[in-house]
Protein backbone atom coordinates (compact mmCIF):
# COMPACT_ATOMS: atom_id res chain seq x y z
CA UNK A 1 0.00 0.00 0.00
CA UNK A 2 1.61 3.55 -1.21
CA UNK A 3 0.57 7.12 -0.19
CA UNK A 4 2.12 10.70 -1.11
CA UNK A 5 2.44 13.24 1.62
CA UNK A 6 1.24 16.65 0.08
CA UNK A 7 1.32 20.19 0.37
CA UNK A 8 -1.94 22.74 0.47
CA UNK A 9 -2.26 25.36 -1.48
CA UNK A 10 -5.67 26.84 -0.90
CA UNK A 11 -9.30 25.78 0.56
CA UNK A 12 -12.05 25.79 -1.19
CA UNK A 13 -15.00 23.20 0.15
CA UNK A 14 -12.52 21.50 2.13
CA UNK A 15 -8.83 20.95 1.01
CA UNK A 16 -7.27 21.41 -2.57
CA UNK A 17 -4.09 19.73 -2.81
CA UNK A 18 -0.76 20.57 -4.88
CA UNK A 19 0.62 16.99 -5.46
CA UNK A 20 3.85 15.04 -5.85
CA UNK A 21 2.80 12.75 -8.46
CA UNK A 22 0.77 13.71 -11.61
CA UNK A 23 -0.30 10.57 -13.47
CA UNK A 24 -2.05 12.48 -16.45
CA UNK A 25 -0.40 14.93 -18.32
CA UNK A 26 -0.19 15.87 -22.49
CA UNK A 27 3.30 17.07 -24.52
CA UNK A 28 3.78 18.49 -27.55
CA UNK A 29 3.50 15.01 -29.43
CA UNK A 30 -0.25 15.18 -29.40
CA UNK A 31 -2.59 18.19 -28.22
CA UNK A 32 -0.48 19.60 -25.45
CA UNK A 33 1.96 22.82 -25.61
CA UNK A 34 5.60 21.95 -24.15
CA UNK A 35 8.10 20.00 -25.37
CA UNK A 36 8.69 16.73 -22.70
CA UNK A 37 11.59 18.54 -21.49
CA UNK A 38 9.58 22.10 -20.42
CA UNK A 39 6.97 19.61 -18.69
CA UNK A 40 9.45 17.77 -16.74
CA UNK A 41 11.05 20.81 -15.88
CA UNK A 42 8.07 22.65 -14.82
CA UNK A 43 6.76 19.34 -12.36
CA UNK A 44 10.60 20.16 -11.09
CA UNK A 45 9.58 23.59 -10.06
CA UNK A 46 6.53 22.63 -8.52
CA UNK A 47 8.30 19.70 -6.91
CA UNK A 48 6.19 16.61 -8.10
CA UNK A 49 7.87 13.53 -7.66
CA UNK A 50 6.27 10.97 -9.77
CA UNK A 51 5.43 11.76 -13.39
CA UNK A 52 3.04 10.29 -16.49
CA UNK A 53 3.10 11.44 -19.89
CA UNK A 54 0.24 9.93 -21.49
CA UNK A 55 -0.24 11.52 -24.48
CA UNK A 56 -3.10 10.90 -26.85
CA UNK A 57 -2.47 7.55 -28.88
CA UNK A 58 1.16 7.58 -29.04
CA UNK A 59 4.26 7.14 -27.19
CA UNK A 60 6.82 9.04 -29.31
CA UNK A 61 7.61 11.53 -26.42
CA UNK A 62 8.54 8.93 -23.94
CA UNK A 63 12.70 8.23 -24.90
CA UNK A 64 12.67 12.28 -24.48
CA UNK A 65 10.88 12.51 -20.94
CA UNK A 66 12.94 10.04 -19.69
CA UNK A 67 16.53 11.16 -20.28
CA UNK A 68 14.97 14.71 -18.79
CA UNK A 69 13.57 12.84 -15.84
CA UNK A 70 17.18 11.19 -15.05
CA UNK A 71 18.55 14.79 -14.82
CA UNK A 72 15.45 16.26 -13.00
CA UNK A 73 15.43 13.06 -10.27
CA UNK A 74 11.64 12.15 -11.55
CA UNK A 75 10.51 8.70 -11.32
CA UNK A 76 8.69 8.60 -14.93
CA UNK A 77 5.94 6.28 -15.26
CA UNK A 78 5.20 5.31 -19.25
CA UNK A 79 1.95 6.47 -20.09
CA UNK A 80 -0.18 6.55 -22.85
CA UNK A 81 -4.42 7.54 -23.53
CA UNK A 82 -5.93 5.28 -26.27
CA UNK A 83 -8.92 6.69 -27.84
CA UNK A 84 -11.80 4.33 -27.82
CA UNK A 85 -15.46 3.35 -27.79
CA UNK A 86 -17.37 0.62 -25.85
CA UNK A 87 -20.54 -0.63 -27.25
CA UNK A 88 -22.40 2.44 -25.61
CA UNK A 89 -22.46 4.22 -28.95
CA UNK A 90 -21.48 7.61 -29.48
CA UNK A 91 -19.26 7.82 -26.31
CA UNK A 92 -15.55 7.72 -26.52
CA UNK A 93 -14.11 6.57 -23.98
CA UNK A 94 -10.70 7.26 -22.92
CA UNK A 95 -7.89 4.74 -21.82
CA UNK A 96 -5.26 5.09 -19.89
CA UNK A 97 -2.02 2.54 -19.88
CA UNK A 98 0.73 2.64 -16.96
CA UNK A 99 3.76 0.85 -17.40
CA UNK A 100 4.07 -1.06 -19.89
CA UNK A 101 6.85 -1.50 -22.57
CA UNK A 102 7.14 1.66 -24.81
CA UNK A 103 8.85 -0.59 -27.07
CA UNK A 104 6.53 -3.30 -27.21
CA UNK A 105 5.46 -4.66 -30.52
CA UNK A 106 2.15 -4.91 -30.17
CA UNK A 107 1.27 -1.58 -28.87
CA UNK A 108 3.28 0.30 -31.44
CA UNK A 109 1.28 -1.33 -34.32
CA UNK A 110 -1.77 -0.19 -32.64
CA UNK A 111 0.25 3.71 -31.98
CA UNK A 112 0.93 3.65 -35.94
CA UNK A 113 -2.56 2.62 -36.86
CA UNK A 114 -3.81 5.82 -35.04
CA UNK A 115 -1.42 8.10 -36.25
CA UNK A 116 -3.19 6.78 -39.72
CA UNK A 117 -6.52 7.32 -38.27
CA UNK A 118 -6.09 10.79 -37.17
CA UNK A 119 -4.11 11.75 -40.50
CA UNK A 120 -7.33 10.23 -42.65
CA UNK A 121 -9.70 12.56 -39.88
CA UNK A 122 -7.30 15.69 -40.14
CA UNK A 123 -7.61 15.25 -44.22
CA UNK A 124 -11.74 14.93 -44.17
CA UNK A 125 -11.97 17.83 -41.77
CA UNK A 126 -9.50 20.36 -43.57
CA UNK A 127 -11.53 19.62 -46.78
CA UNK A 128 -14.69 20.34 -45.15
CA UNK A 129 -13.38 23.52 -43.01
CA UNK A 130 -12.09 24.63 -46.23
CA UNK A 131 -15.59 24.51 -47.88
CA UNK A 132 -16.96 26.78 -44.82
CA UNK A 133 -14.34 29.67 -46.16
CA UNK A 134 -11.88 28.44 -43.61
CA UNK A 135 -7.98 28.97 -44.76
CA UNK A 136 -5.82 25.83 -44.10
CA UNK A 137 -1.74 26.46 -43.11
CA UNK A 138 -0.78 22.74 -43.86
CA UNK A 139 2.55 23.54 -42.67
CA UNK A 140 1.20 23.08 -39.23
CA UNK A 141 0.19 19.49 -39.74
CA UNK A 142 3.01 18.35 -41.59
CA UNK A 143 5.21 19.72 -39.09
CA UNK A 144 3.50 18.07 -36.35
CA UNK A 145 5.40 15.87 -33.31
CA UNK A 146 4.13 12.68 -33.08
CA UNK A 147 0.57 12.27 -33.65
CA UNK A 148 -2.13 15.43 -35.60
CA UNK A 149 -4.74 16.32 -33.28
CA UNK A 150 -7.76 18.51 -32.99
CA UNK A 151 -5.29 20.84 -31.46
CA UNK A 152 -3.61 20.98 -34.13
CA UNK A 153 -6.48 21.50 -36.59
CA UNK A 154 -7.25 24.03 -34.90
CA UNK A 155 -3.91 26.11 -34.76
CA UNK A 156 -3.97 25.22 -38.39
CA UNK A 157 -7.09 27.17 -39.49
CA UNK A 158 -5.78 30.84 -40.23
CA UNK A 159 -8.65 32.94 -40.61
CA UNK A 160 -10.96 32.13 -37.92
CA UNK A 161 -12.76 34.91 -35.88
CA UNK A 162 -13.07 33.28 -32.38
CA UNK A 163 -10.12 31.78 -30.14
CA UNK A 164 -9.15 28.42 -30.17
CA UNK A 165 -10.99 27.03 -27.33
CA UNK A 166 -14.61 28.72 -28.94
CA UNK A 167 -13.25 27.24 -32.75
CA UNK A 168 -12.58 23.63 -30.92
CA UNK A 169 -16.48 23.67 -29.51
CA UNK A 170 -18.19 24.63 -32.48
CA UNK A 171 -16.02 22.51 -35.01
CA UNK A 172 -14.53 19.68 -33.70
CA UNK A 173 -16.55 18.68 -31.02
CA UNK A 174 -19.49 15.89 -31.37
CA UNK A 175 -21.86 18.68 -31.56
CA UNK A 176 -20.06 19.69 -35.30
CA UNK A 177 -21.98 21.25 -38.27
CA UNK A 178 -19.06 18.65 -39.97
CA UNK A 179 -20.84 15.36 -38.82
CA UNK A 180 -17.20 13.56 -39.38
CA UNK A 181 -15.79 11.20 -36.65
CA UNK A 182 -12.38 9.34 -36.29
CA UNK A 183 -11.93 5.39 -36.14
CA UNK A 184 -11.79 4.31 -32.72
CA UNK A 185 -10.38 1.57 -31.01
CA UNK A 186 -12.47 -1.43 -28.84
CA UNK A 187 -11.86 -0.19 -24.99
CA UNK A 188 -11.28 -3.77 -24.63
CA UNK A 189 -8.55 -4.17 -27.36
CA UNK A 190 -6.66 -0.96 -25.87
CA UNK A 191 -7.16 -2.70 -22.34
CA UNK A 192 -5.46 -6.18 -24.02
CA UNK A 193 -2.92 -4.38 -25.76
CA UNK A 194 -1.60 -2.64 -22.34
CA UNK A 195 -1.86 -5.57 -20.73
CA UNK A 196 0.18 -7.25 -23.17
CA UNK A 197 2.81 -4.92 -22.99
CA UNK A 198 2.93 -5.40 -19.23
CA UNK A 199 1.25 -2.24 -17.70
CA UNK A 200 -2.24 -1.82 -16.37
CA UNK A 201 -5.33 -0.28 -18.09
CA UNK A 202 -6.96 2.78 -16.43
CA UNK A 203 -10.40 4.67 -17.31
CA UNK A 204 -9.72 8.25 -17.77
CA UNK A 205 -12.52 11.19 -16.18
CA UNK A 206 -15.16 8.66 -16.90
CA UNK A 207 -17.99 10.67 -15.13
CA UNK A 208 -16.73 13.91 -17.32
CA UNK A 209 -16.94 11.86 -20.37
CA UNK A 210 -20.72 10.73 -19.35
CA UNK A 211 -21.37 14.19 -17.94
CA UNK A 212 -20.66 15.65 -21.57
CA UNK A 213 -23.05 13.11 -23.46
CA UNK A 214 -25.72 13.03 -21.04
CA UNK A 215 -25.52 10.06 -19.75
CA UNK A 216 -24.76 10.04 -15.94
CA UNK A 217 -27.30 7.13 -15.51
CA UNK A 218 -24.92 4.63 -17.71
CA UNK A 219 -22.21 4.75 -14.93
CA UNK A 220 -23.11 1.29 -13.64
CA UNK A 221 -23.31 -0.55 -16.82
CA UNK A 222 -20.15 1.43 -18.75
CA UNK A 223 -18.28 0.74 -15.85
CA UNK A 224 -19.15 -3.06 -15.07
CA UNK A 225 -18.60 -3.58 -18.82
CA UNK A 226 -14.89 -2.18 -18.92
CA UNK A 227 -14.41 -4.19 -15.68
CA UNK A 228 -15.45 -7.39 -17.79
CA UNK A 229 -12.96 -6.13 -20.31
CA UNK A 230 -9.91 -6.53 -17.77
CA UNK A 231 -9.61 -3.03 -16.70
CA UNK A 232 -7.36 -2.24 -13.79
CA UNK A 233 -8.70 0.90 -12.34
CA UNK A 234 -10.20 4.17 -12.67
CA UNK A 235 -8.76 7.60 -12.48
CA UNK A 236 -10.09 9.01 -9.31
CA UNK A 237 -9.01 12.49 -8.55
CA UNK A 238 -9.40 14.27 -11.74
CA UNK A 239 -8.14 17.56 -12.50
CA UNK A 240 -11.36 19.65 -11.43
CA UNK A 241 -13.36 17.23 -10.21
CA UNK A 242 -15.77 17.85 -7.08
CA UNK A 243 -15.75 16.12 -4.08
CA UNK A 244 -18.99 14.61 -5.05
CA UNK A 245 -17.08 13.36 -8.01
CA UNK A 246 -14.41 12.07 -6.20
CA UNK A 247 -16.34 10.56 -3.45
CA UNK A 248 -18.30 8.69 -6.60
CA UNK A 249 -15.54 7.39 -8.19
CA UNK A 250 -13.55 6.37 -4.79
CA UNK A 251 -16.48 4.54 -3.69
CA UNK A 252 -16.86 2.34 -7.09
CA UNK A 253 -13.03 1.56 -6.94
CA UNK A 254 -13.29 0.17 -3.36
CA UNK A 255 -16.24 -1.74 -3.76
CA UNK A 256 -14.31 -3.34 -6.47
CA UNK A 257 -10.60 -3.40 -5.56
CA UNK A 258 -9.50 -1.51 -7.98
CA UNK A 259 -6.65 0.49 -9.06
CA UNK A 260 -7.16 4.66 -7.66
CA UNK A 261 -5.31 7.00 -10.05
CA UNK A 262 -5.30 10.44 -9.86
CA UNK A 263 -4.19 13.66 -12.63
CA UNK A 264 -4.36 16.82 -13.60
CA UNK A 265 -4.73 16.39 -17.76
CA UNK A 266 -2.49 19.14 -18.33
CA UNK A 267 -2.02 20.11 -21.46
CA UNK A 268 -0.22 23.66 -21.06
CA UNK A 269 -0.11 26.69 -18.58
CA UNK A 270 -2.73 29.10 -20.48
CA UNK A 271 -5.22 27.01 -21.66
CA UNK A 272 -8.80 27.70 -20.99
CA UNK A 273 -10.70 25.06 -18.92
CA UNK A 274 -7.85 23.53 -18.22
CA UNK A 275 -6.52 22.32 -14.85
CA UNK A 276 -2.56 23.44 -13.94
CA UNK A 277 -0.09 20.75 -13.59
CA UNK A 278 0.04 18.55 -9.98
CA UNK A 279 -3.12 20.95 -9.21
CA UNK A 280 -5.73 18.38 -9.35
CA UNK A 281 -8.53 18.15 -7.13
CA UNK A 282 -7.97 15.12 -4.17
CA UNK A 283 -9.85 16.50 -1.14
CA UNK A 284 -7.51 14.15 0.82
CA UNK A 285 -3.95 13.90 2.31
CA UNK A 286 -3.64 10.11 1.09
CA UNK A 287 -4.24 10.16 -2.91
CA UNK A 288 -4.17 6.86 -4.05
CA UNK A 289 -5.30 4.14 -1.38
CA UNK A 290 -3.37 1.67 -3.37
CA UNK A 291 -0.80 2.33 -6.46
CA UNK A 292 1.36 -0.70 -6.30
CA UNK A 293 0.17 -2.51 -9.33
CA UNK A 294 1.45 0.47 -11.21
CA UNK A 295 4.20 1.80 -9.68
CA UNK A 296 6.03 -1.57 -9.59
CA UNK A 297 9.21 -0.80 -11.35
CA UNK A 298 10.30 2.50 -12.75
CA UNK A 299 10.94 3.10 -15.87
CA UNK A 300 14.18 5.57 -15.78
CA UNK A 301 16.17 4.14 -13.01
CA UNK A 302 14.85 5.93 -10.22
CA UNK A 303 13.87 3.86 -7.03
CA UNK A 304 10.89 4.50 -5.52
CA UNK A 305 11.39 5.26 -2.17
CA UNK A 306 13.03 8.32 -3.88
CA UNK A 307 9.72 9.39 -5.18
CA UNK A 308 7.52 8.66 -2.03
CA UNK A 309 8.13 11.20 0.13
Amino acid sequence: MSSFQCKCIETYEGVIIANLADLHTHTCYSDGDLKPEELIKLAKNKGIKILSITDHDTVDGLCEARWECDKQNITLIPGIEFTTETEYSGIEVHILGYNFDPEDSGLLRMTDHAKQNAKDYCMKVCAALESHDMEIDYSVLDNVKGIITKHDITLSVQNKVMNNYDFHNKWLSDDSPLDISMEKFPAKKAIKTIHRAGGKAVCAHILRTLEQNNRMSLLPYMSESLIRCGLDGFEVFYANSSKEQVNTMYELCSAQGLIMTGGSDFHGENRTGRCQLGEYNSYTAELFSDISGILVNSYNGNIMEKAIA
